[in-house]
């Protein structure tokens, strides 16, 4: 085990592990702190990721579900560490991202970090330490307007300077084109400079190799899933990584696909899928007012459960804001996290074994409804976006899932999703 790896939620986690995978890794991801302690039950893997929710938690349960990864991580062998977040850098003025790098700091008792969130390949990138998104700046992306951790300033260090109680600096995309040692010299003139931490321009997938071979002898690093794009390179070159290859099972199970994300692109999916398949909206007045809710999504599944029905609560940003005041933004989103909970939980007990989500509460919800603790990483869906399979679930049959980020995929994600997740590609 060389790497271990802290996610602040499902999607972001899988993310991350996906990049590693396709860079030559072999990578278990687990649903929260594992509760086995024996490293040899991590059958070979080069890498574990803990998928956490801890994104947008009051910041002391953030730091202490954190700390408590970090510690198994460290049990199970891992020699360096990542903190993932999104490459969008989910957070509000006071955190989670900042608290949680400083505890984790501290607890590893190291002196630097760096914070690179940049996802090229998702359209995110960093300049000057400023992010952009598909070329717009983030406060003008659509992030401004993320119901939990709205993204209102675009610069980075300032962003992350609100947060932390450290200094903040910069290593800016000329230090990078430079080459890694460039990047190791800055590194040790913003130590001098009293710094703890710097952003990392990134513009392109070709930084990283640069970025990575310059930040290799840290043994804490936190940012997006593109950091895991530079790291496998080095451990292959020093001989570390495993000959195994996690092949996805065939699965000739139900699926079902579940949607909570309000994003444009999750939103673009379900309008292409509803055109050829069952779908079932699941509207906020629902969700409040009807007791009988999941008996009715239940029944409606049954009948429609070879056809591999959608069912979704995604709606337009204007209604989920209006909901949100009516009914009160946390209540809310609680009541629809343990609808797609009780739902993933009944049909896994029923024929279904192929689940698809998008939303990173969504898909938080799901895995902790079919009751899964490590999930294997296969082939990519998306940027972004691996198949999954639990390779010791507690039903008689494969388990197969993926855990799509709101704002990733392709216009006919779902039906790709379908094809990997049974094996038959």
């Amino acid at each position: 085990m060389i790497l271990g790896i802290i996610g602040d939620d499902f999607t972001g986690s899988s993310d991350i592990a996906n990049n590693l995978k396709k860079s030559g890794m072999q990578v278990s991801m687990f649903a929260g702190v594992p509760s086995f302690k024996n490293k040899a039950s991590l059958t070979n893997a080069d890498a574990a990721v803990i998928a956490l929710k801890t994104r947008t938690i009051p910041i002391n349960e953030a730091v202490s579900e954190s700390l408590k990864a970090l510690e198994w991580l460290k049990n199970a062998g891992c020699s360096q560490f990542i903190f993932k977040y999104c490459s969008t850098f989910d957070s509000t003025k006071e955190g989670n991202i900042g608290p949680v790098t400083d505890a984790i700091m501290e607890e590893l008792n190291v002196d630097f970090t760096v914070a690179c969130p940049s996802f090229p390949d998702a359209g995110r990138t960093v300049f000057y330490g400023h992010m952009f998104v598909n070329g717009k700046p983030l406060n003008e992306s659509g992030m401004e307007k993320h119901p939990l951790t709205p993204m209102i300033d675009h610069n980075l260090v300032r962003w992350l300077d609100h947060q932390t109680k450290h200094s903040v600096g910069l290593i800016d995309y000329k230090t990078i084109n430079n080459g890694s040692q460039s990047v190791k010299d800055k590194i040790n003139k913003l130590k001098i400079e009293g710094c703890k931490y710097a952003i990392v321009d990134t513009t392109n997938n070709e930084d990283f190799e640069i970025i990575c071979n310059g930040v290799k002898d840290l043994k804490f690093l936190t940012g997006g899933s593109g950091i895991a794009l530079g790291l496998p390179k080095i451990y292959k070159k020093d001989g570390l990584l495993s000959d195994e290859n996690f092949q996805i099972p065939e699965n000739t199970t139900n699926a079902v696909i579940l949607s909570g994300s309000c994003s444009s692109a999750t939103l673009s999916q379900i309008e292409v899928y509803k055109k050829d398949n069952p779908s079932y909206f699941i509207s906020a007045d629902e969700v409040m007012n009807n007791e009988n809710l999941i008996e009715d999504v239940i029944k409606w599944i049954r009948n429609n459960e070879t056809l591999s029905p959608l069912i979704y609560s995604s709606a337009d940003p204007k209604i989920v804001k209006e909901k949100q005041i009516q009914y009160g933004q946390e209540v809310l989103a609680n009541k629809i996290e343990s609808i797609f909970e009780k739902l993933s939980n009944k049909l896994l007990n029923h024929t279904f074994g192929i689940f698809i989500t998008a939303g990173g509460e969504t898909s938080g919800a799901v895995v902790n409804g079919l009751g899964l603790q490590e999930l294997k990483i296969g082939k990519e869906i998306a940027h972004g976006v691996p198949a999954l399979w639990s390779p010791n679930s507690n039903c008689n049959k494969p388990v197969s899932v993926t855990l799509k980020s709101g704002n990733f995929g392709q216009a006919d994600f779902f039906r790709r999703a379908l094809q990997i997740l049974r094996g038959s590609t």
